[in-house]
């Protein structure tokens, strides 16, 4: 219930915007996507967000707003973590710093 509501209101305001901007015509003029394989992407990634999208609300239905806050925020910590080792990037103590501020103002963000 809750999930289709959250996407039928996000395309009613996100609809009009398409059309000041133009997006829908270029979307109806380009031929290159209007193909079965970027229409099956299209519905794969539709049902990934839809899961997705159900999978938070349901979260923050079982344990709480504060809860899942929180967790939103520690996620950060290994996500740093794995990207520096997976991608061999050179973390400097100035970047490190970055790093702790940016976490201390997830916590600060979901402590208020």
């Amino acid at each position: 219930g809750m999930v289709f509501y959250n996407n039928v209101l996000c395309t009613m305001f996100l609809f009009p915007v398409t059309l000041c901007n133009g997006e829908l015509h270029r979307f109806l003029k380009t031929g290159a996507i209007h193909t079965f394989d970027y229409a099956s992407k299209n519905v794969f990634a539709g049902f990934v967000g839809f899961f997705l999208n159900f999978a938070s609300l349901n979260c923050v239905s079982s344990t709480g707003p504060t809860t899942y806050a929180i967790v939103g925020s520690m996620n950060r910590i290994p996500i740093i973590l794995l990207g520096g080792y997976v991608f061999k990037a050179t973390i400097t103590p100035q970047t490190w710093f970055f790093i702790a501020v940016s976490i201390c103002g997830g916590f600060l963000y979901s402590y208020a």
